[in-house]
């Protein structure tokens, strides 16, 4: 109970979090990149210092996005681990019993 209790709040809680972080980051996307046009209009900022803005802006939509697709895959590793724990109990089990001579409790209590 507590495997599943803990799969489903780590593996949701990180799902939702990587989720939302790219979100608002893919949302903030376009005023972000307006900010740097502006600045570079303005004369605030040069040429090189606005391509080094917009390669950043560049690197953390792809650091949320990375993290979105990460986030799955380790809900699909946590199902797998848990679907191989389960499949070990099951044929230990059946182990226990069918080879090794053992009653059903004794099979289970081992």
């Amino acid at each position: 109970i507590l495997v599943v209790i803990n799969f489903i709040v780590v593996t949701k809680g990180a799902e939702r979090i990587a989720e939302v972080g790219a979100r608002f980051t893919l949302d903030a996307m376009p005023g972000k990149q307006m900010a740097v046009d502006a600045d570079l209009n303005a004369g605030l900022i040069n040429e090189a210092e606005a391509k080094r803005r917009r390669a950043e802006l560049s690197d953390e939509a792809d650091f949320f996005g990375s993290m979105d697709g990460a986030s799955k895959f380790v809900r699909g590793d946590a199902l797998a681990g848990m679907l191989i724990l389960a499949i070990n109990i099951v044929g230990g089990f059946i182990i226990g019993v069918a080879q090794h001579g053992l009653s059903a409790g004794q099979a289970a209590d081992s």
